[in-house]
């Protein structure tokens, strides 16, 4: 299996109210699915005991480090969902490129997804997500989908800030909601689905931070371990600070809360307090917290 990059893309738009003019800006990264060669599992194969190298089904059934067992059918699936997260259709050929595999697994993958209406297949041929990954977002957010937007929105309103609510799968934060203040002529839009990395901005930091201390943990999420905050500009959103605080959901799920301002055109501090007073709203049962 060869090692593939893949580019994805986070737009964020900035909208002018009163003109209703947009500009787009984008903010590109390199990432990396997760069907790679695990050239040390291979290379320790050469030389014990004569082995010589894995077949496929020993490599698919070999523990990754520090994982255990895993199927490498569903991987490679769910990484064909991953890609095509970004919203951009692509053909099965255009897929395969980008994860690195033979045109006929991912034909197989993309026929068992569509079954499914995970995917669906445009007119001209292209793949792209189906609705049927949107009802099971919607059946996974149940109620609480309702409860972020609206406790988002006063937030906003209350900041004049752009709010998001985050979410980790695998090595991203992706936002799962986004509200801008309802009074602010001009605000920042988040689209929803925009994903980036855990290392590379605050919401995604903040997360970070209530997981277990580990040797390569930034500064930033050593220090929101102490305080219950990180603050960042320019990351993950260029021209834009963003201030987060970690939130352990009921059910016990990663996430985190954040306000964005253009750099300089917000207080942290007011930020930090408000965003400190709403996590409660998330985290905890309404009949317990008082507004």
């Amino acid at each position: 299996m060869l090692a593939a990059w893949r580019r994805v893309s986070t737009n964020y738009i900035f909208e002018t109210r009163a003109s209703g003019r947009r500009t787009r800006a984008s903010a590109q990264r390199m990432a990396c699915p997760s069907a790679l060669l695990h050239s040390d599992r291979l290379r320790k194969s050469f030389t014990s005991g004569g082995r010589g190298i894995l077949s496929s089904e020993e490599a698919s059934l070999a523990p990754k480090p520090g994982r255990g067992v895993r199927s490498q059918t569903l991987e490679r699936a769910l990484d064909a969902l991953q890609v095509l997260a970004d919203g951009k259709p692509r053909t099965s050929q255009e897929l395969a490129d980008e994860l690195g595999l033979h045109r006929s697994i991912v034909y197989r993958i993309l026929r068992t997804l569509e079954d499914y209406s995970l995917i669906a297949r445009a007119s001209d041929g292209r793949y792209l997500l189906g609705l049927g990954m949107a009802a099971l977002a919607k059946a996974g957010m149940g109620d609480l989908e309702v409860h972020v937007s609206a406790v988002l929105q006063e937030l906003s309103n209350v900041t004049a800030a752009t709010a998001i609510f985050c979410s980790a799968q695998r090595e991203d934060a992706v936002v799962l909601a986004s509200t801008r203040p309802a009074q602010r002529p001009a605000s920042v839009a988040i689209r929803t689905g925009t994903r980036f990395g855990l290392r590379e901005g605050a919401p995604g930091l903040a997360i970070l931070a209530l997981r277990d201390p580990q040797d390569q943990d930034p500064d930033e999420t050593a220090l929101a371990r102490q305080t219950g905050l990180v603050h960042t500009k320019g990351k993950p959103f260029v021209g834009l600070e963003a201030v987060s605080v970690p939130l352990r959901m009921p059910d016990g799920q990663e996430a985190s809360l954040s306000l964005l301002f253009p750099v300089g055109d917000g207080d942290p501090m007011t930020a930090a307090r408000e965003l400190r007073t709403y996590s409660v709203r998330l985290t905890t049962p309404a009949d317990v917290w008082q507004h």
